[in-house]
C-alpha cells in the first residue's frame, strides 16, 4: 500500500475511549487496531452488510461502526455497544474469558477479535503448489506452501496476508546435520521472552533467544518414526516470512510467577529482520513501529494504555479518555507489553 494513502488520516485519530468496567485492555487494543490503516483500508473495500451472518460477523459490524466513529472527529466515545457484542459473542462461543467485565490479557483479546473478523470475511480460494524442488530452500518453500494450502484453501481472508507470518521448526541430525523434520506453522502474534543474561535486552536479543538452537538428547531425544527409535537432534526455529503488520508480545512471566520489569530496547524505525528470514523474499523485512501497548502493575492487576505514532508522525499516549502528545524519547519504557510494527514499502 502506498504510504501516501495514509495522508487522509492526518488530523484525526485522537479519540478517547471510556473505561467500561475494566476495559482498559480492550481500549488499548482498539486504539492500536484503529491506527492499523491497512486494516481500515481492507474493511472500507468490503461490503460488510453482505458478509455471512453469524456471531463473528456481529463483532465485525460493531467494530466497523466503532472505528468509523473514532475517525469521524476527535472526541470521546463510550464503546458500550462494541463491548456488549464482545460479551455476547464470547458467551455464545463458550469463551468465559471475554464474556464479563473482568480484566484480561490484551494478546488473548487481540487474537479473539481478529479471529472473529477473519471468520466473517473468509471464503474458499484456489491454492496450488506446483514445480520441482531442487534445493533445501525449495523443500522448505514446498512445506510452507503446502501447509498454507491445507489450512486456508477453504478458509482464507486478507487478514492472513496482513497479519500472519510463517515460522518453521526444523530438526537436524546431531551426527551429520541432515534435516529430519520440517514443520511450518502460521503465527499471528510472536511471543518473546526476555533473555535472562541481559540487564536491558534489545528486541534483537529476544528474537535471537527465540531462534536459539536447542539440543534434544537423552530422555528428551526426538522419536524418529522412520527408524522406530529415539534420536538426538538439534531443534531450531526459522522464519519463512514475516507479515505486513508484525505484532510482538513480550512475555514477562518469570519462572517464579512474578513479572519481569526489565526495560527492553526496541527500534522505533528500521527494525531489520532480514537476517532471520529464510524465504525467497528477504529484502522486504524492514519495519517501523507505530504502536505500543503497555501494562503497569503486577501480572494479575494493573492498567493498560497505548502509545501510538499517528499518521503525521507525532506520538500520542492513549489512556482511556486521556489523549496527549508525547516525545518519541518517552516511547520506550519497562511497561512495554505488545509492539505493533508496519512493514516499510
Amino acid at each position: 500500500m502506498n504510504p501516501n494513502t495514509f495522508q487522509k488520516y492526518n488530523g484525526f485519530g485522537k479519540t478517547g475511549l471510556s473505561n467500561v468496567g475494566n476495559s482498559c485492555y480492550i481500549n488499548s487494543c482498539i486504539q492500536c487496531l484503529s491506527h492499523t490503516y491497512e486494516l481500515n483500508e481492507l474493511l472500507d473495500s468490503l461490503d460488510i452488510l453482505a458478509c455471512k451472518p453469524g456471531p463473528d460477523t456481529t463483532i465485525l459490524y460493531e467494530w466497523d461502526i466503532l472505528r468509523k466513529m473514532m475517525w469521524k472527529q476527535n472526541c470521546n466515545i463510550t464503546p458500550g455497544s462494541f463491548i456488549r457484542a464482545i460479551h455476547h459473542v464470547a458467551y455464545a462461543k463458550q469463551n468465559t474469558m471475554f464474556s464479563g467485565y473482568q480484566q484480561n490479557d490484551i494478546q488473548e483479546f487481540l487474537l479473539f477479535l481478529m479471529d472473529c473478523i477473519h471468520t466473517s470475511i473468509a471464503r474458499k480460494v484456489v491454492m496450488n503448489v506446483t514445480g520441482t524442488t531442487t534445493s533445501e530452500l525449495d523443500d522448505l518453500a514446498k512445506s510452507c506452501y503446502e501447509m498454507m494450502t491445507q489450512m486456508y484453501s477453504n478458509n482464507y481472508s486478507e487478514i492472513i496476508q496482513l497479519f500472519y507470518g510463517i515460522h518453521v521448526t526444523v530438526l537436524e541430525s546431531v551426527t551429520n546435520g541432515s534435516r529430519l523434520s520440517i514443520k511450518p506453522e502460521p503465527f499471528f502474534i510472536l511471543s518473546l521472552y526476555l533473555p535472562l543474561n541481559k540487564e536491558n535486552p534489545t528486541l534483537y536479543d529476544c528474537i535471537d533467544e527465540f531462534c536459539k538452537v536447542e539440543r534434544l538428547e537423552g530422555e528428551n531425544a526426538w522419536w524418529n518414526d522412520s527408524i522406530n527409535q529415539k534420536q538426538n537432534v538439534d531443534k531450531r526455529l526459522l522464519f519463512w516470512s514475516f507479515p505486513d503488520i508484525f505484532i510482538i508480545h513480550l512475555n514477562r512471566l518469570t519462572n517464579d510467577g512474578n513479572k519481569d520489569t526489565r526495560k527492553m530496547m526496541f527500534p522505533l524505525k528500521d527494525l531489520n529482520l532480514t537476517q532471520y528470514v529464510k524465504g525467497y523474499n528477504k529484502q522486504s523485512s524492514i519495519y517501523d513501529l507505530y504502536g505500543v501497548c503497555e501494562h503497569s502493575g503486577d501480572l494479575f492487576h494493573g492498567h493498560y494504555i497505548s502509545k501510538i505514532r499517528i499518521s503525521d508522525g507525532q506520538w500520542y499516549t492513549f489512556n482511556d479518555l486521556n489523549v496527549s502528545p508525547i516525545d518519541e524519547n518517552n516511547v520506550i519504557d519497562s511497561n512495554a507489553y505488545c509492539l505493533f510494527y508496519r512493514k516499510k514499502k
